[in-house]
């Protein structure tokens, strides 16, 4: 007998190939068939899942998607990310660790805020040092629409709480420069390379590569602008690119399935996590007829890294998340 998720996977399927094959009356009575079924289920949370998919294929089908893939908050997409925090920090940590050898000094460039009391700041991801204090620089660089709402103070102090756990020694500046992307940054603003020979450059991508993938060139100027930098370690970090077949009902059926086994996972601890399928699902299927394949698989990342100069470095990880390193 068919599971309630294997039945509703099922009509999301066929209203996905409804809507690919430009049939959209088809598709709007399958939407809301299953909408009006998914009122009918007896787990909420299973509920919100068919219903999320489903609103992200009427997005699918007429077009709402945003018009940039700039104006989304620079920090973690979802409350779930804080549950394999602890987790990813500690493989970075230790990749940090092995590539430090003569190194005294480190210069963290990261795209990404901490905004809240549990979220750390990229320091979390240092291991502790031992014997005399390692001195650290941290520069961000972000989305010029957050210029107004991002107080340079406050940020310090989040670097300053998580260095007093770390023996490494703070610089008193924070550099904080306003850019889409390495690339669109002057150099004067920012100093990209190494202000000393045994100073490791680590760069962080934390969800914010595939936002340039909506323009081609833009990825290639923030390759080229890497290579020009030289980082020891550039750090991506993504979640679900292992769903981005080229077939979209694939793609669909991959996540559909995949958020289901998470669903049924979670759901025994009854831990609410609707806002990673809001977040989630939209993503999945709202990018419109035309599709804008702003999400490579791992074998698509590697290959833009190999021409850059970059060597990846493979990690053991799980389905749920998925955290590539790559060294020049």
């Amino acid at each position: 007998m068919a599971s309630i998720s294997d039945t509703a996977l099922r009509w999301l399927l066929s209203c996905a190939k409804a809507i690919e094959d430009g049939d959209l009356k088809s598709a709007d009575a399958l939407l809301r068939f299953i909408l009006v079924h998914a009122d009918y289920r007896p787990y909420f949370y299973e509920s919100r899942m068919v219903k999320y998919f489903a609103d992200a294929l009427v997005r699918r089908a007429y077009g709402l998607h945003p018009a940039s893939s700039y104006n989304t908050f620079p920090g973690n997409p979802a409350p779930y990310y804080h549950y394999n925090g602890y987790r990813i920090n500690d493989i970075i940590k230790k990749v940090i660790d092995d590539a430090l050898m003569g190194n005294r000094r480190l210069h963290l460039i990261d795209f990404s805020i901490p905004y809240e009391d549990f979220d750390g700041s990229v320091l979390r991801t240092l291991p502790t040092f031992s014997g005399n204090p390692l001195p650290v620089r941290v520069s961000y660089i972000l989305p010029p629409f957050l210029k107004k709402y991002v107080e340079s103070f406050s940020q310090m102090e989040f670097l300053t709480k998580d260095a007093m756990n770390l023996n490494v020694k703070l610089e008193a500046e924070l550099k904080v420069v306003y850019a889409n992307s390495l690339a669109e940054v002057d150099e004067y603003k920012l100093e990209f390379k190494r202000r000393r020979e045994d100073e490791m450059v680590v760069v962080y991508y934390k969800f914010k590569l595939h936002k340039l993938l909506t323009d081609g060139k833009a990825m290639e100027r923030e390759l080229v602008r890497l290579k020009e930098i030289n980082p020891t370690i550039v750090i991506m970090l993504d979640f679900y690119s292992n769903h981005t077949h080229s077939n979209f009902l694939t793609c669909l059926e991959d996540s559909f399935q995949y958020y289901s086994n998470t669903c049924t996972f979670w759901c025994r601890y009854d831990i609410l996590i609707y806002l990673k399928y809001e977040w989630e699902c939209n993503r999945d299927a709202s990018e419109g007829n035309n599709i804008i394949r702003r999400h490579q698989t791992l074998s698509e990342w590697q290959r833009l890294f190999s021409i850059a100069g970059f060597t990846r470095i493979p990690l053991s990880h799980e389905k749920d998340d998925l955290i590539d390193f790559f060294f020049l």
